[in-house]
């Protein structure tokens, strides 16, 4: 550090510690004479010293911080997405797993279906799935019980003997719906 920087530091803290004194105890700024002159003096090195750091500012590079990008948001997939999509799937190289998967997962929803809203065990839900009782669609009642139920009317019989679409595809989207309808959900 060079004598002038030390001579600018020593001036400061002693004027700082003035300044410290006569903001604790006003009274003994009384017994200083400051003439007008002082002040003006003091005002000009202010100035001085003002310009000097805004002149060394003006010839330094800003520097910035960069900010990282934000975080995007996760696409998460709809619940129930999987499902659909293995209902929508035609016969092709995984058509007995989508099969396996949709029935696995159509009769463990029925399951629990049905013990919430009657108030039974599993194992009298898995009967009402395998007698057809369960629902009053016939077609969704087929999907469990391999056949249509006795109950079923006679034009029902016949639209599932001359449909085109596939047995199972239809099946399981009207056990779904009456899945659905037992939590009284609505379809969107």
């Amino acid at each position: 550090m060079s004598r002038l920087r030390r001579l600018a530091v020593a001036i400061g803290l002693v004027a700082a510690g003035t300044g410290f004194v006569f903001l604790l105890a006003p009274t003994y700024a009384g017994y200083v004479d400051v003439s007008e002159g002082f002040v003006i003096l003091v005002g000009i090195v202010a100035l001085l010293q003002g310009l000097r750091v805004v002149s060394r500012r003006r010839g330094s590079s800003v520097v910035e911080f960069e900010t990282p990008d934000p975080e995007t948001r996760q696409t998460l997939p709809t619940p129930g997405d999987g499902f659909d999509d293995d209902l929508a799937m035609r016969r092709g190289r995984h058509w007995a797993a989508r099969r396996e998967r949709v029935s696995k997962r159509l009769e463990a929803a029925a399951v629990d279906a049905v013990t919430y809203v009657e108030d039974c065990s599993e194992a009298t839900a898995r009967e009402a799935l395998d007698a057809g009782t369960w629902t009053d669609d016939p077609v969704a009642a087929a999907f469990f019980a391999d056949s249509l139920p006795q109950s079923a009317s006679l034009w029902t019989k016949v639209r599932e003997t001359v449909s085109l679409r596939p047995r199972f595809d239809r099946r399981a989207k009207r056990a779904a719906r009456a899945v659905a309808a037992l939590y009284e959900v609505t379809e969107e």
